[in-house]
C-alpha cells in the first residue's frame, strides 16, 4: 500500500491511501431469515445496482468503466457537512451498518468522505446468522476536494468487520492507488467460489494493463450476488454514469435471476432496468 498524511479512514479503522472501502447496509446484524430468502434486504440505501439470490453462486463477473468524479467544494469540510445532513435526514445510514458500530471512528470517517465505488461481490451466511461479503472493484474517494482513484479487495464480516483476503504476491495489497486507474479505464472483475471454503477475487484495469488477485478462506455459502455502485446518501460526489456490462453469475446473465433493484436513498439514484447482463447507474 502507499501512504500519505491525509489517509482516509477505512471502515475497520485502518488507514488506506487508496481511499474508502465499500460499506455493507444490506441487512440487520441478526435475522431469522433462511439464507436463501436472502442475506440482503431492500433497505440497502448506500447502493445503486442489482442483487440476486440463489442456492449458491460459483462465478460472478462484470465489467464497467471508471467514472469521472468531481468532488464537492469546501474540501473535507463539505464532506463533514453533508455527512451531518445524512445523519440528520436518514438517522445515519452508515451508522446503522452492522460491524461499523464496533468501530465508530471508522464509521464517522466513512460517513463524511464523499465517495463512489462500483464493485461486485457475493454474500454468504455463516453460523449464528452472521454474514460475510466477498467483494472487489474500484472506488473514488474525495480528500480535500481531490478525487483519489483506486482498486481494492475486501472480505468483511457484517458482525464485527473481521476478515481479510490474502493478495497475490504480485499485488500491491488489498487497496491501491498505484498502479493507477483513471476515468474512462475499462475494468473487469470476478469473484469465484470453489464450492468448499476458497474464494478468489480478481480485478483488472485492461486499459492500464494491470491485473491482480486475492484469496479468501471462509466456510460460508454464497447465496447472494451483487453488482452495485456505492455512495453515502446526501454525500454523493458528482460522477459520470456507470454502465455495468457482461454481468453474469455462473455463466448466466444476472437478469435471469430476477434480481432486486437497489437505490441510493438521496439523491435518489436508481439503476436503469437490467437488460440481460447490462444496466446503467445514472449521475446523481
Amino acid at each position: 500500500m502507499t501512504s500519505r498524511s491525509n489517509s482516509v479512514i477505512r471502515r475497520r479503522g485502518w488507514l488506506l491511501a487508496a481511499g474508502i472501502v465499500p460499506i455493507m447496509a444490506l441487512a440487520p446484524a441478526a435475522s431469522a431469515e433462511p439464507p436463501l430468502i436472502s442475506p440482503i434486504s431492500p433497505g440497502g440505501d448506500n447502493y445503486s445496482g442489482y442483487a440476486a439470490v440463489a442456492p449458491s453462486f460459483k462465478v460472478l463477473a462484470a465489467q464497467w468503466k471508471v467514472p469521472a468524479v468531481t468532488c464537492p467544494p469546501f474540501g473535507n469540510l463539505g464532506g463533514a457537512v453533508n455527512g451531518a445532513i445524512n445523519t440528520i435526514l436518514t438517522g445515519g445510514s452508515v451508522l446503522r451498518v452492522p460491524g461499523l458500530l464496533n468501530h465508530p471512528g471508522a464509521a464517522l470517517g466513512t460517513l463524511m468522505i464523499p465517495h463512489v465505488g462500483p464493485w461486485i461481490g457475493v454474500v454468504g451466511m455463516g453460523p449464528g446468522g452472521d454474514r460475510t461479503l466477498i467483494q472487489t472493484g474500484t472506488v473514488v474517494a474525495c480528500d480535500n476536494g481531490v478525487p483519489h482513484y483506486s482498486g481494492f479487495f475486501e472480505t468483511p464480516s457484517f458482525g464485527n468487520q473481521a476478515g481479510m483476503p490474502v493478495p497475490d504476491a504480485d499485488a500491491p495489497g488489498n487497496g491501491w492507488e498505484s498502479p493507477p486507474t483513471v476515468p474512462g479505464d475499462d475494468i473487469a472483475a470476478t469473484v469465484t467460489w470453489d464450492g468448499h471454503t476458497t474464494y478468489r477475487m480478481t480485478v483488472a484495469d485492461t486499459t492500464q494493463g494491470w491485473h491482480y488477485g486475492a484469496t479468501f478462506e471462509n466456510s460460508v455459502i454464497p447465496t447472494a450476488a451483487l453488482a452495485v455502485s456505492e455512495s453515502i446518501p446526501y454525500n454523493v460526489p458528482t460522477y459520470t454514469p456507470i454502465t455495468f456490462t457482461n454481468v453474469t453469475a455462473d455463466g448466466r446473465p444476472l437478469a435471469a435471476y430476477n434480481p432486486q433493484s437497489l437505490s441510493i436513498a438521496a439523491p435518489r439514484i436508481t439503476p436503469t432496468p437490467i437488460t440481460g447482463d447490462s444496466f446503467t447507474i445514472p449521475s446523481p
